[in-house]
């Protein structure tokens, strides 16, 4: 079933207007695990969702996209498909969602063999239109949850958990600024939760750092950080586990 693109987007339009509001809402569908990994030798993987509200059902909508979190469904092209993308949900219920790798090729060229690719899965949560009338002029939310989708290969060097531990880092300056450089050298993303960079006891943090891709260098930038630094001088920093975990590490520079 598909959602025509005039209703998609009033969706959503309503998603991001819903996310100024996320302090004091809650999403009632939950998805089973705040990351996926899709192995490539892996015919298929399912991912559950559950219904967490305990009186009215949802309609969801699920797709994947590449990155772009502007982009409907519509203008979305992935090498995998999703079934079902659109389907009610009832209160206390459950559903499985099948992601299927259905393209060698992704952009015209192959998915890279030697490294992880990273894609997001969506899943849109809308509620039932009220049904007095006394609720005619309330506001409704649809709210969207976001996770990232990592393509796997078989045969990459090394193991994801021992990824963090291969990371490089320096202290670098731009003269008004100083910062963490940062090398992965792996075949694997890592999630970056916080990084520090401790003197002598005390934390010097930087803004919350994103995802660092394979064979990418980042630089964050330390906040109230004099450039002056020591024999004691260690990153404290935060990674994200396969399983959603955090994991806590200390490096050199």
């Amino acid at each position: 079933m598909k959602l025509p693109f005039s209703s998609f987007s009033r969706l959503f339009a309503a998603t991001c207007l819903a996310a100024l509001f996320s302090v004091s809402a809650q999403a009632d569908i939950v998805i089973n695990a705040t990351r996926v990994i899709y192995p490539a030798k892996d015919r298929e993987i399912t991912i559950q969702l559950t219904n967490d509200e305990k009186t009215e059902p949802r309609l969801v909508r699920a797709w994947i996209d590449d990155g772009d979190v502007n982009k409907t469904p519509d203008q979305i092209d992935v090498p995998f498909t999703l079934t079902p993308p659109m389907f009610r949900l009832d209160a206390g219920k459950g559903q499985a969602l099948r992601i299927i790798y259905t393209k060698s090729d992704y952009q015209g060229k192959p998915l890279p063999a030697d490294k992880e690719s990273v894609f997001w899965l969506n899943v849109l949560a809308v509620p039932p239109k009220p049904a007095n009338k006394a609720s005619e002029n309330t506001v409704q939310f649809a709210f969207r949850t976001r996770i990232k989708l990592f393509f796997r290969p078989e045969g990459l060097a090394g193991q994801p958990d021992a990824a963090p531990k291969q990371l490089t880092w320096k202290l670098v300056s731009d003269g008004a600024t100083q910062a963490l450089e940062v090398y992965n050298p792996s075949a694997y993303h890592i999630s970056f939760s916080k990084i520090a960079l401790v003197v002598d006891g005390k934390d010097f943090k930087s803004e919350a750092p994103p995802m660092l891709a394979p064979g990418s260098t980042g630089r964050y930038v330390l906040k109230d950080f004099s450039g002056k630094t020591d024999a004691t001088a260690e990153v404290h920093f935060s990674a994200v586990d396969d399983y959603g975990g955090e994991q806590n590490y200390t490096a050199k520079l």
